[in-house]
């Protein structure tokens, strides 16, 4: 075969081969291998639990798991020097819990998540673009031209 722009017509079939498998391979090895996020994290200390407690506020929702097993979901409704209040979504009656029976703390997502977000609406916002830019010029490119009109016969 003739080489096009200096490309055997081989040469670029086995690059887009090897590229193909280079993926499959990366895929597999992603989808295989368990993330981090399922790794049990650590029980939190009291002066910890405080700090996040104070950095969320009052009237925002946290969600607590106890060390004797017990899950709360609620909003703070007071911060104490040792405890703290949550109203539960579904009890009227206000629970206070102690920083040092708290183990785990979970306040919504991070900062990450709302970065992956954005960064993820941003690609799909500018593939979208693309693709519309890229279709409106391959309907340019592809219409018939008009056909010259025929002299009148007399």
């Amino acid at each position: 075969m003739e080489p096009v722009c200096g490309f055997s017509a081989l040469g670029l079939r086995s690059r887009f081969s090897w590229l193909a498998a280079s993926v499959a391979s990366l895929l597999i090895l992603l989808l295989t291998v368990p993330p981090a996020a399922f790794a049990k994290s650590k029980p939190l200390d009291a002066a910890r639990v405080h700090a996040r407690i104070l950095k969320r506020g009052i009237d925002n929702p946290v969600g607590v798991e106890m060390n004797n097993g017990v899950e709360l979901v609620g909003r703070i409704i007071a911060i104490n020097t040792d405890s703290f209040t949550l109203q539960l979504f579904n009890d009227p009656d206000p629970i206070t819990i102690n920083y040092a029976d708290v183990i785990d703390l979970r306040t919504g997502p991070g900062r990450g998540f709302w970065v992956a977000m954005g960064i993820g609406i941003g690609a799909s916002v500018g593939f979208a673009i693309w693709g519309a830019v890229a279709m409106h010029n391959f309907q340019q490119d592809h219409q018939i031209p008009n056909m010259p009109t025929l002299p009148a016969t007399p």
